[in-house]
């Protein structure tokens, strides 16, 4: 097996992605924008054998002494695995990466695995921790049937709106994106969120840039005001569309723009032929708001789960004091030197899903 660290700009990284089924989170140009928003730089492990590949994106965030530890971009970038690989490449391909990044001073390695497209991931690597549910929109269905498996209380929401003249639309050409920031940012800044869920610009450019039409922005309007905006991500090999971040008006907050602007995404996703809307999860149960919101679009759940991996035992041991127990206890917080208290703090890169964050990141992320 050969093994290598990419950077965004290698083409082995677009190569292998050509080759595998794969979803925008796994993308470099999602990964260059993460740098920013994780704190952290852009790389990817490949390990490949003959015509059969792996590859696991991840971000690096530094830690003491020149060491650092991986952890997958917000969203769901879990390994991609060529089609056709024979029973063990997965494991023997992960533990070749584990190898090979356990070299460049990485300690402790926290992946979170697609619900979609990691579904039947198996591993005897680390520990693979079971998380609440997420929800997606079958595509495939005819608008009457979407429409049909649509709750009753987001078909009077969107069709209150319709009668008030709120419309949604496709900015192509993201001539909205000021307003949408700002619509954002008001969001989070009523939600009390941290700093983490603010962008700066750069962010933003960078992801336009890097996704091209692979990110979309949609805008609801009543008259000549957006009253709300989202931005959701395409990949069309696999036709897998996610919902990325939105946000909307205050004052037209009677209006619930964010199910109108959800109901013209699947439209859209539906008319150009993608696969599934993927929603995400809740705010870490199953029976939530949040979670009960989206299942609100669709019955079709999926199972959100992580993989935790201890790269360095001897530096993890170290930075979680001493305590060789650590090593045993994964399914808590991961990693766990990173834990809220603890001597580096909250995991920039894990707030979204982990165990102990969950319950506020997508929500803000999302702003529903």
């Amino acid at each position: 097996m050969q093994s290598s660290l990419l950077e965004p700009a290698s083409a082995a990284w677009r190569d292998t992605l050509a080759r595998c089924r794969h979803d925008c989170h796994h993308t470099p140009g999602w990964h260059s924008a993460a740098e920013r928003s994780d704190n952290g730089s852009a790389a990817a492990v490949l390990v490949t054998q003959g015509e059969h590949r792996l590859l696991v994106p991840l971000v690096r965030r530094p830690l003491a002494a020149g060491s650092w530890d991986a952890s997958s971009a917000y969203g769901y970038a879990g390994p991609v695995l060529s089609s056709g690989a024979p029973a063990g490449f997965a494991d023997a391909a992960l533990a070749a990466g584990i190898a090979l990044l356990r070299k460049h001073g990485c300690v402790s390695w926290f992946i979170r695995l697609h619900p979609l497209l990691n579904a039947d991931w198996h591993s005897r690597l680390g520990q693979v921790v079971e998380h609440a549910g997420t929800v997606s929109v079958d595509l495939t269905k005819s608008a009457q049937r979407l429409w049909q498996e649509t709750q009753a209380r987001h078909k009077l929401g969107i069709n209150r709106a319709r009668r008030a003249g709120v419309t949604a639309r496709l900015d192509r050409d993201f001539a909205t994106l000021p307003r949408f920031i700002e619509l954002y940012n008001h969001t989070m800044t009523r939600l009390d969120a941290s700093p983490y869920y603010f962008f700066d610009a750069q962010y933003y450019r960078t992801l336009v840039r890097g996704l091209g039409d692979d990110l979309l922005l949609f805008v609801a309007e009543e008259g000549d005001c957006v009253i709300g905006s989202a931005l959701f991500t395409v990949a069309r090999g696999t036709g897998i569309m996610q919902y990325h971040l939105s946000g909307w008006d205050w004052d037209y907050r009677h209006r619930q723009p964010t199910k109108t602007l959800i109901h013209a995404a699947r439209e859209w996703g539906r008319i150009h032929g993608m696969h599934y809307l993927h929603l995400g999860g809740g705010l870490g149960s199953s029976h939530d708001s949040l979670y009960e919101f989206k299942r609100g679009f669709s019955p079709d759940t999926h199972v959100f789960r992580t993989q935790r991996l201890v790269v360095d035992a001897d530096r993890y041991v170290a930075l979680s004091g001493g305590d060789r127990g650590t090593l045993a206890r994964l399914d808590g917080f991961f990693p766990a030197y990173r834990r809220p208290g603890a001597r580096f703090g909250p995991p920039l890169a894990q707030t979204c899903h982990e165990v102990a964050m969950s319950a506020t990141a997508e929500s803000r992320r999302t702003g529903t």
